[in-house]
């Protein structure tokens, strides 16, 4: 696939060495192209150049460039891996009242939004996957079948076992706050924390 990633922080940096490995097509977008130790476009291009754009970026940054953002093309297959962390209490939950993935595909009607990625710890993710391929467990949610398809195929190529959990009105379950967040899990015992919490 053409993959279109915007951010260049760790989550962005772990999944472009993955995918790339696995044959995909990818750039990497910037919101200050030309200052990091590895090649990036712009957010912009990197818009344009994927059939399936990647949101890597901090939650805030979303809201900042929410008019670039809508210039997605329109059925663009979006993976939603941005959270919205709030610490109250000693206790981290999502700053949002909705799941953050039903909050991004509502600010972009026009594409196809899918999430995952969202409830490990990003430091682990190429770790994880290189020394122990489709062993560990990542979430995936989506409104529409052929998405989470896409979704899923994804998680496969970076080295990872999908386990969907329905559409984004269900996706909470990978926020902060929910249960599977920040941890990584086998399938098996991800299904049975997922059937505990009624998911």
């Amino acid at each position: 696939m053409r993959i279109g990633i915007l951010g260049t922080g760790r989550m962005g940096q772990a999944l472009a060495e993955l995918l790339r490995g696995a044959g995909h097509d990818l750039v990497i977008g910037s919101r200050t192209p030309g200052e990091a130790s590895f090649p990036t476009v712009t957010l912009g291009e990197a818009l344009t150049h994927g059939e399936v754009v990647l949101i890597a970026l901090p939650h805030a940054a979303i809201e900042a460039n929410l008019a670039l953002l809508s210039t997605i093309a329109p059925e663009t297959v979006v993976i939603d891996l941005a959270n919205a962390v709030l610490v109250e209490n000693g206790r981290i939950r999502s700053a949002l009242e909705q799941p953050h993935g039903r909050w991004l595909a509502d600010l972009l009607a026009h594409a196809r939004v899918a999430r995952a990625f969202t409830h490990i710890h990003d430091e682990l993710l190429v770790s994880r996957a290189m020394r122990q391929p489709h062993t560990w467990a990542i979430a995936v949610a989506a409104d529409d079948v052929a998405v989470l398809t896409i979704a899923e195929t994804l998680v496969r190529d970076a080295g990872y076992v999908p386990v969907p959990i329905g559409d984004l009105n269900r996706s909470s379950v990978l926020d902060p706050g929910g249960p599977l967040f920040p941890n990584m899990y086998l399938p098996g015992d991800m299904r049975d924390l997922l059937r505990r919490h009624g998911a």
